[in-house]
């Protein structure tokens, strides 16, 4: 194992994080609109809205793991893992266009379209997103300059989400028509996911050489990951954590737009949340240092799970209640935003302890389908729940 020096530049580390502030206009154009975009602009039933979620997750299942260990075979001129942002980024931000194009189509072609878009974008995604995670192991050995690194990534991905959160909508209301406006945001945030892409693969160098002793199978995967209990009880937490994040973001636009009639009050509730969860990172960062990672975390969960008690006995609208509850969810949504991805890189170390075998891509692999499958679970969660509520899609 070799590295020049264990220290990052401003530099490199600004340049590694903007890529996930280009990989959140997709990630999070997904979780906080597509399933509002499919039921009530491309109008398909909120129940098969839900299922496209599930069946491209379900392809994810395969990907995912298998894009850990292609790019952990990886050898070329650029490195291990940069060949994929740089070949990536391109297919990336057409398939996030034509997700959100909208054609004109039966009601039959409509889901099929749909549904190959969408699994477009998630193989995509694992393309580019498994290497650029993993890339923090072959950036630095040492782990605070890795927790740094990671807040320099989380600060980016919290300002693209603020972005994807607040502008959207706006964006997409600047057309008379509906579906011009959503094809417009997802040509827009498709070049952005590109461009930022490519800027992170030309301003990092894989500096860590990881030195290897022997080959290994595909039964390596499991190997890897059943002697890796921090890594699984982590995903599991992260698992749970952001499907309940997104069911609640996903309910926000109907919550608003029907039972409150406040349409207008859906950007103020995302901003709310996720400027305070970009604020709240150094406080995450502080109590990680005072008391660990993973007790930081718990107590990220833990408020969650009170807020979304709250939320539920909330039966008449007051601008300053639901401001006051989304700024509380937000504190809560930093620690996903900061303590997983600070405790991924020590998964990562254990493993390697544990079997002799350096295989962050398999890690990472299926770290980010935890992170899918709970997006998955939370878009089929909020199709069947407005299925089962009487929910009446709109005409065009």
């Amino acid at each position: 194992m070799k590295t020049t020096s264990d220290s990052l530049s401003i530099k490199t580390k600004i340049g590694y994080g903007v890529g996930d502030f280009g990989a959140n206009m997709v990630f999070q154009s997904v979780v906080l609109y597509l399933m509002f975009y499919l039921t009530d602009v491309f109008l398909i039933p909120a129940s098969v809205a839900g299922t496209i979620f599930l069946i491209a997750k379900i392809w994810d299942a395969v990907s995912d793991p298998m894009m850990g260990y292609i790019s952990d075979k990886t050898r070329s001129r650029w490195g291990q893992k940069r060949p994929y942002l740089l070949f990536g980024a391109i297919p990336l931000g057409l398939s996030m266009a034509l997700l959100f194009y909208t054609p004109s189509l039966g009601d039959e072609a409509k889901i099929l379209y749909a549904l190959v878009m969408f699994l477009l974008v998630c193989t995509a995604y694992t393309v580019v997103n498994i290497p650029y995670g993993a890339l923090t192991a072959n950036l630095t050995l040492d782990s605070n300059e890795r927790s740094r690194l990671t807040g320099y990534r989380m600060f980016c991905a919290v300002v693209g989400t603020l972005l994807v959160a607040g502008a959207t909508k706006p964006l997409a209301g600047l057309f008379q028509n509906p579906v011009e406006g959503w094809r417009f945001v997802g040509v827009l945030y498709g070049a952005i996911a590109a461009v930022f892409t490519l800027i992170t693969f030309a301003s990092v160098r894989e500096r860590v050489q990881h030195s290897e002793t022997e080959e290994y199978r595909l039964k390596d995967i499991a190997t890897t990951l059943s002697v890796n209990k921090p890594f699984i009880f982590l995903s599991i937490g992260v698992f749970m954590h952001l499907c309940a994040i997104g069911v609640l973001a996903s309910m926000v636009n109907y919550l608003f737009k029907y039972n409150f009639n406040k349409e207008d009050f859906i950007p103020i509730a995302f901003l709310s949340m996720f400027a305070t969860a970009a604020v709240a990172i150094p406080l995450w960062v502080f109590i990680s240092n005072k008391i660990g990672k993973k007790h930081a975390f718990n107590i990220g969960m833990g408020l969650l799970a009170v807020i979304l008690v709250v939320l539920y006995f909330a039966k008449q609208f007051n601008f300053a209640f639901f401001t006051v509850l989304f700024v509380a969810a937000g504190v809560s949504v930093s620690t996903v935003f900061f303590s997983p991805w600070a405790m991924i890189p020590d998964t990562v170390e254990y493993s390697q302890w544990k079997t002799g075998l350096r295989r962050e891509g398999i890690i990472y692999g299926f770290f980010y389908f935890s992170q899918k499958l709970a997006a998955a679970c939370a878009g089929f969660i909020t199709g069947i729940g407005l299925t089962l509520c009487g929910y009446i899609q709109p005409k065009l």
